[in-house]
Parts: structure tokens; sequence; C-alpha cells
């Protein structure tokens, strides 16, 4: 104590130092008597001045707080003698009083060492608001937090994609549904794991650089080819994305993988049909002037060869000239049937008996150590197809297997009928229904994925030079999406070659259009006269002289009188001259105005007893109107053609 000041004065500062506290404060004796308390006291419980006085019951101060509410309801002196009691024992405290005019008054006690205690009273009414309301934003942010990683885990669960967070031990930390369900598996039953209980060996193995690049911190993007349980395997697009920016230390990684199989399968499509497009665009544009060449050869060296007589000169050089020229023209057809101009006829044909017989066939034109084993479901479904070119592409199979197997081992063709959903539609780019399936199997060397990819583009082939066109699988293909199918392959090195064909099954809407379609008339025979002529001139229009030259020969050959046009304006200025004009054979594609088809029309409308040929050195889609009339291909021999020049009814 300062000696300056005495006693009271000493206390009088200490009571003015309280009187500015934030805080109330009271000290009571060992007999609860009230020693010390500041204004700010009176204030946080609404004290009147009167009530606070050396030596006041501390008793006075609870029955006031009783009857002001603040200890609920209940008897008034039962409240306060119950906090009497509890005060006696001059015990540490402290707790919240919530007041009944909603204030909230924190009380703490500490005990003196003499006896009685010092208490503090704060009013922390907004403190306590301010801490609901943090308690509140705090519940609404996290429920908000809450429902927003609900839907990322549903979005990320929804999404075409398969998710995972791999930390930088390459253990998984999170994985969506699709993620997991690539490896059979549930996220939870992923998460936790390392990438290398996940993936496959050649997974990890191919991805390692693209994952550690990811680790220090790149933006990675890659595609590969990925084996999945079941033997699957689907082509992914993958990006990989670090935890944080580039920094050149070890992270964790995001990682997106986007199933690319049935793109890329679209993609090989349309670049096959594209080139399908451009061979047939090619062969279109070659095969008239290529076959009207061949036409000219096999006219002038097949008479050539039955007026030698030496034979040996005939079989030495003329013999290989005309069966190479006959190969050019059939080498012409199969460009025009792959790239899908050559016309076809398809009709409903039980598939089973179909392949039966074409089994038969197959297994005389391979070697007898190679055995072809038929497996056939009963009542097989009809389908629509070209029987000929059905038979060329089992054919063209037999041959590759042949091939694969080396002349031995076991062809096996299994048809089945199945009933594809939507989705096993989706895979083939065909629509649901029920199809004739038709399994093609070999114990062959097998194909790698490389080879697989590539197998049925026109003129690759895998074989030496020499040993095989390239065109074989292509006509299978091309046969295919000519009768509305599908056909997949599946292959691995060692483990033999299986093709798949699905015809969809014929409707009755097919059946009843076949059924209405008219009967073929039979030609009569040629009307002969004794000089051995039929006394019906023949018009041959043909802009090629040369051609022409060669066809006339054949038509004289046959006994009929000729004149000769170079397009259809000459030839409609003969028959307006000419009375005893029976036929005009005339090619499709000539110089001027006017082509075959419309000079077919021309004499049909005016001149309908004079029966029309018509020719070409393409396969060209004759128009509806003009279906009856037989049409010949160039090159075509002499018997071909007199099947058409016959006396008989007017085409109509």
């Amino acid at each position: 104590m300062s000696e300056d000041l005495k006693p009271t004065q000493y206390a009088q500062h200490i009571l003015e130092g309280l009187a500015h506290l934030d805080q109330g404060i009271t000290i009571f004796d060992q007999n609860l008597k009230l020693v010390v308390w500041n204004r700010k006291f009176l204030e946080v419980y609404g004290y009147p001045p009167s009530l606070a006085y050396q030596g006041a019951d501390f008793a006075s101060f609870i029955e006031f707080n009783a009857r002001a509410g603040d200890y609920g309801p209940g008897d008034a002196q039962a409240q306060v003698a119950e906090r009497v009691d509890t005060a006696r024992r001059f015990e540490k405290h402290r707790f919240e009083r919530v007041r009944a005019d909603g204030r909230v008054i924190e009380v703490v006690g500490t005990p003196l060492p003499n006896g009685g205690f010092v208490a503090t009273y704060t009013d922390i009414t907004e403190k306590v608001r301010q801490q609901e309301v943090l308690e509140t934003l705090v519940r609404t942010r996290t429920q908000e937090l809450r429902l927003s990683e609900e839907r990322l885990s549903l979005i990320a669960d929804e999404v075409p994609a398969g998710i995972a967070h791999v930390d930088k031990d390459m253990n998984i930390l999170y994985a969506n549904k699709r993620f997991a369900r690539a490896y059979k598996k549930t996220p939870a039953d992923v998460i936790g794991l390392n990438t290398s209980d996940v993936l496959y060996a050649k997974t990890l193995e191919e991805s390692a650089r693209f994952f550690e690049q990811a680790r220090r911190g790149a933006l990675v993007d890659f595609e590969m080819r990925l084996e999945l349980p079941g033997g699957r395997f689907k082509d992914v697009r993958t990006l990989l994305r670090p935890g944080k920016p580039a920094s050149g230390e070890v992270a964790d990684f995001y990682l997106v993988s986007i199933d690319v199989t049935r793109r890329k399968s679209t993609m090989s499509a349309l670049m096959r049909s594209q080139k399908m497009d451009a061979l047939g665009r090619m062969a279109s544009g070659i095969s008239h002037d290529f076959n009207n060449l061949l036409t000219i050869i096999l006219g002038n060296i097949v008479p050539l060869s039955e007026q030698l007589t030496d034979a040996d000169l005939v079989e030495e050089f003329l013999i290989p000239a005309i069966s190479a020229a006959r190969r050019g023209s059939s080498l012409t057809k199969r460009l025009l049937t792959l790239a899908r101009r050559e016309q076809v006829d398809p009709v409903p044909t039980q598939i089973g008996e179909a392949i039966s017989e074409i089994g038969a066939l197959v297994q005389s034109s391979i070697p007898s150590s190679l055995k072809v084993e038929l497996r056939q479901q009963d009542d097989l479904p009809m389908a629509m197809v070209d029987r000929s070119q059905l038979e060329m592409a089992i054919l063209n199979l037999a041959l590759n297997a042949r091939d694969a197997t080396q002349g031995t081992g076991k062809i096996t063709i299994d048809t089945s009928a199945p009933d594809l959903s939507q989705e096993e539609a989706e895979l083939f780019r065909i629509t649901a229904g029920r199809y004739v399936r038709i399994r093609f199997s070999d114990d062959g060397c097998g194909m790698a994925p490389s080879l697989v990819e590539k197998i049925f583009e026109p003129f690759f082939t895998s074989k030496a030079a020499g040993s095989g066109s390239g065109l074989g699988l292509s006509m299978v293909y091309g046969f295919v999406q000519q009768s509305n199918g599908a056909i997949c392959v599946d292959s691995a090195p060692g483990k033999g070659t299986t093709f798949t064909i699905l015809l969809p099954e014929v409707c009755p809407m097919d059946l009843a259009a076949v059924d209405a379609r008219p009967a073929p008339k039979t030609a009569a025979p040629p009307q002969q006269y004794q000089d051995g002529s039929t006394g019906q001139i023949v018009l041959l229009v043909e802009d090629d002289a040369d051609v022409r030259r060669t066809i006339r020969r054949k038509i004289a050959g046959l006994g009929f009188p000729i004149v000769e046009a170079g397009d259809a304006d000459e030839a409609m200025m003969l028959l307006e001259q000419l009375r005893d004009v029976g036929y005009v054979v005339s090619d499709v594609d000539m110089p001027g105005p006017r082509n075959g088809f419309d000079l077919a029309r021309t004499v049909r409308r005016l001149t309908p007893e004079i029966r029309m040929v018509l020719m070409s050195g393409q396969n060209v889609q004759t128009p509806a109107d003009l279906s009856s009339v037989p049409f010949l291909r160039k090159p075509f021999s002499e018997a071909e053609l007199s099947q058409h020049l016959r006396v008989g009814e007017p085409q109509t």
C-alpha cells in the first residue's frame, strides 16, 4: 500500500477502477455478505442501486432474480434456498444464465482463501447470438456441401467416363461407378487399392510413362487399347490431370477414361465406306473403257483361235491371252461388286439349307487335310440375300482359312438365330431384332490387332506378293453390307480367327414382294430362212468403231443383217428410213444429248414392235421403266448375245 494513501482512500480508488470494467464484479465474504461490487454488476442484472450496500445479503440478490423469473416457474423461496446452499459450499463455478428477458449472462465464481468468493458477470448475449448465427451458417454450409458432394458424386457416376483420383504413391483415393464396374468391382472395392492391384500388368506397362508425367505435374492425353476382365478389350482415351500446377514434384492426379471403341469403329466404318466409294467411282469410271478394250481383244482373238489350224500355236499363245482377258473382265466385275455397283438379286433364302450345300462346295475347294464341320440350329429363319454372293462370301472365308491353317486343321461353320437387343444391335450399328448368325471359325495362326483393323480394306493383304489380290475379304464385307447385315472378326495370334456374320430375318413384306414378281417370259427361237438369215435387220448403235466392228462380227455370225450407227440421233434417222429393223442393240454410254436409255424409251414409244437390247462396259442400274429390256455387260460372248436376239413378242 502506498504510504501517501490511507486505507479508505486506497479502497476508494479500487472501487472507482472497478466501476470502469465491462464486467460486473462482486466479492461476498464467508457469511455471504456483499463486500465489493461495481456499477456494471447492477446493470447486468438490472438491480436497483438500493439493493447493493456493504453487508447486503447474497440471498437478497437471488430473491430478486427469482421474482424476475430468471429461474423459471416454481416456488421462489425454494429457488432462493437451493442457490444459497450451493453458494455456501464456496466451490469454483462457471455457467451461463439465460434471463427471462432473453439476455445471457456468463457467471464465473472463484473461492477466496479466507472464505467467501469473487464473481464476475458478463453479458454475452450478442456473442451467443453471433455464435448461433455462425453455427446456423456452418450447418447450412455443411448441408449445402453435402448436397453438392452428392450431386457431384451422382454426376461422376452417370457421366460416360471412368473417373479416379490417384495419390502420389499410385493408391486410388476415389473411383466412380463406371471406373470400378469396368474391372467388375464397386467403388468401395477399389478405393484404397494400389493401381497395380486393379489395372492389368500390360496396361500399367504401357501407361506408366504417362502416369509419371502426370505425377510430375504435366497435363497428359493419350489413347490405348485396354484389356479388361473377361477377355474384353476397349479403345480408351485417357486424360490425366495433376492435383496441383506443374512443379516437378511428385503429386496426386485425376484420371478420366472415355470409351472410344464405338467412335473408332464408326470412324473406321466411315473411312472404309469412303474407300469403297472412291473405289466404286474408280471402277465405274474405268470399267466402260476397259471392257470395251476387252471386247475388242476377245472379239478378235477368239475367232482367230478358231480359224488357226496350228493347235500348238493356239495353245501356246492364244489360249493364255483369252484366259487373261477373261480374268480382266472378271476382275472388273469383282471391283464393281466390291464397290456395291454390281446389280444383285436378293431373294428370301433358307440359310441353313444354303450353308449345307455351300459346306460341301467348300470342302471340295480346299485340301482334304482341312476339315469342315457344320453346326446348324434347327428352324433357322430365312434371310434376304443374293445366293451366289453368299456362296462367294463363304468360299472367300474358306480360302482365307486355308491360307491361315496352311491347309491343315479344322473349319467350323456355326449357324444360329439370335434376337438382338437394342444394346447388342448398337455395337454392330444395326437395328434390333432377329438375325441369322453365321460364325465361320478356323484354328489357324490368327492375326494381331493391327491386322484385324485393316482386314476388310480393299487390296490389303498380309500374304506374300502375288499370293492374293486383297479383295476376297473386302468382297465379303461388301456382300454383308448390301444385305443390310453386319460382320465382325475376333482373332489373336496363335488362337485362330472367327468371322461373325449377322443377316436380318426376312420380314413378311419381303416375302410378299417376291411372290408378286411376274414370271419371266420365255423367248422364242429365231426364225430362220433358207439362206440361213433371220430376215430381220439388227441396228447396232456403238460410238467406238473398233468395238462396233467386233460386235458386228458376232451379230453377223448369228445370221442377222446389220446396219450401224455411231450415236442415238443417227440411229433414229436410220429407223425412220428402214422398215425391216427387228432389233436395236445399243450401248448405254454414248456421245450426244441422248444415251442408250433415252434411245430405248423413244423406240418403245414410236416403234414398240422393235426389240431393244442394251449393253455397257459398266454395270449400270437399269431404270425401272426399262427393267424388261435385256442387258449385256461387255465383254460378252456370241452365245450370250444370241439369247436375246430372238423373234418373239415385243417388249413392254
